[in-house]
């Protein structure tokens, strides 16, 4: 692919095991710098299992992950600090404090691993939120934010440090098909304005189409295939087709009979 050619993210042959059974089996794949990977994959294939493998959060059962180079699994205490100053990482249920006002969730970062004013460090909040479409909301609580709004304000969170890298757990998950293009849009604005890497959890077919650079597909625990958007739909493979045409199982087929009797019942 032209224009991402560096890579920033080297997972080599990545084994996760919980009591005996493979979550991720020899897993190994690159991200480029600067590109949009997305890795796709049914609910329950290990998807969000190698995102927190590659923030940190988990250590594998064997296997090597190099982020900016280092083997982040052999990182000590001081390095993983400076590691995780810079990436960022968006929860799937957003992970805001309930307790603080939204300001307050952003600056997080910036109070914990910084030295700056108070004044300072609001001011950079107040500009992560402008950036996210969330100027307004500094002074709310994450109870006074819609679902989208939860979304964006974890976004400016990630935002904070100015990381080179973000990690993004089913970004659009229980969102409205408007609200999540919008946070697609916004994906994309983040890679094309700031020159972010970033790596995308999600089973959502159509945010796939909008922000995907290239696709990492989880089946079974391992790696189905690598592509573009495009090169995946030509794919050959059953459970691609399967998947990129929403087809579903046989056993999630039911029978004419079976749905007049429930509407019967009824």
């Amino acid at each position: 692919m032209s224009g991402f050619e560096e890579n920033i993210i080297e997972v080599r042959n990545l084994v996760m095991e919980y009591n005996g059974n493979h979550v991720l089996d020899n897993i190994t794949f690159n991200v480029k710098k600067g590109e949009i990977f997305v890795i796709l994959g049914r609910s329950g294939c290990g998807k969000s299992t190698l995102l927190r493998a590659m923030v940190g959060l988990l250590t594998p059962t064997s296997g090597e992950i190099y982020i900016f180079g280092k083997n982040i699994l052999a990182l000590g205490h001081k390095d993983q600090v400076e590691f995780r100053k810079k990436i960022g990482m968006c929860f799937q249920n957003s992970a805001l404090f309930n307790s603080m006002t939204v300001g307050e969730n952003v600056a997080l970062p910036i109070r914990e691993h910084t030295k700056l004013a108070d004044s300072t460090i609001e001011i950079m909040a107040r500009i992560k939120l402008e950036l996210v479409g969330l100027g307004g909301c500094y002074d709310m609580y994450p109870s006074q934010l819609s679902g989208g709004m939860k979304k964006r304000a974890g976004i400016a969170r990630a935002m904070a440090l100015d990381p080179e890298i973000i990690f993004y757990d089913e970004p659009s998950s229980g969102l409205d098909p408007v609200v999540s293009a919008g946070l697609d849009q916004l994906i994309r604005k983040m890679q094309n304005t700031f020159g972010l890497t970033s790596v995308v959890v999600t089973h959502d077919l159509d945010s796939v189409k909008i922000i995907a650079d290239r696709i990492c597909v989880l089946h079974n625990a391992k790696i189905l295939a690598i592509g573009t958007l495009e090169e995946l739909e030509k794919s050959e493979d059953p459970y691609i087709r399967q998947f990129f045409t929403r087809t579903p199982d046989p056993e999630e087929t039911y029978s004419s009979s079976l749905i007049l009797e429930d509407k019967g019942s009824m």
